[in-house]
């Protein structure tokens, strides 16, 4: 099967370019695909002068940011037409080494039931020092509404934290069926992703983990992480030069939530106006406490 490494960049050249000079010639990938979203700085000129001097790179650039989903839905259509049969999704501010790739590459070909599938997360601060091993961040269970919006609160996501993540006693096993992994890495099957429709592009930003799983999990297919292989990510550092503002942030996050709750979730609209109500308290808790 022939993998191809699919990284979207948005005014992030630096991170990007980081990470391709470090895994872009593993042999693990058969393709390497930078699609640039946009950038209003000087990335598309630097990313494109490093990448024609790879064969093994294809350099994308879309003309209007629509989101994290519509770029990296343009990714893997690429892929697709290059004859690729699986593709990691990699943020710009993500670290790994080729053996972990190779691990989930292999746990991809023996297990057709996995649509999607992610090693461990361990974060680093903007220095490189490292933080944890977040398994809680990695993945999560299935969420109905109320869950889901206890999560999206920076409080409420602290003081109910055992009930929105699995105990550690669940990372015994090697692979693990999983409701959702963070979208920072992860390895999906081309031809399913497509099947579904890919990322919704109408959520810019946040929550696309959740319905990309939902979708894989419609047509059969099962979100897994492979609990003894990690990978490094420098938290949100990507979202943070492109978003300053954590307030900006949040308002994205209640945006593609909201729609979320509504198209999928078929929430009603009392459930419609205690969110909208709950993110107002969110807001407060951003502007007062810094917490996101």
């Amino acid at each position: 099967m022939k993998l191809a490494l699919v990284v979207l960049n948005y005014n992030d050249a630096d991170n990007t370019l980081k990470l391709l000079g470090n895994v872009a010639d593993y042999t693990v990938f058969d393709k390497v695909i930078v699609v640039d979203n946009a950038s209003n700085d000087d990335s598309k000129v630097r990313l494109k002068s490093f990448c024609e001097c790879n064969e093994k790179i294809y350099f994308v650039v879309n003309h209007e940011n629509k989101g994290y989903g519509a770029g990296n839905n343009v990714g893997i259509k690429v892929a697709k037409n290059l004859g690729m049969n699986l593709a990691l999704i990699a943020n710009p501010d993500t670290d790994f080494e080729e053996n972990v790739i190779r691990v989930l590459k292999s746990a991809m070909v023996k297990n057709k039931n996995i649509g999607i599938l992610a090693p461990l997360v361990e974060t680093q601060d903007a220095y490189g020092s490292r933080e944890n091993v977040l398994k809680g961040a990695t993945c999560w269970p299935v969420r109905d509404f109320y869950h889901s919006l206890a999560e999206n609160g920076p409080i409420s996501r602290r003081i109910f934290s055992k009930a929105l993540h699995y105990d550690e006693n669940f990372y015994n096993a090697k692979i693990r069926k999983v409701g959702a992994v963070l979208g920072a890495l992860l390895m999906v099957r081309v031809d399913a992703f497509i099947k579904v429709g890919g990322y919704d592009e109408k959520m810019f930003l946040y929550g696309e983990e959740d319905l990309i799983s939902k979708k894989m999990a419609d047509i059969g297919l099962k979100t897994a992480v492979i609990t003894g292989y990690k990978y490094k990510h420098i938290h949100s550092a990507s979202i943070k030069k492109s978003l300053k503002s954590l307030y900006s942030r949040q308002k994205i996050r209640e945006e593609s939530t909201m729609y979320f709750y509504k198209k999928y979730l078929k929430i009603n609209p009392l459930q419609q106006i205690f969110a909208k109500i709950f993110f107002a308290a969110v807001r407060l808790e951003v502007l007062i406490f810094g917490l996101l």
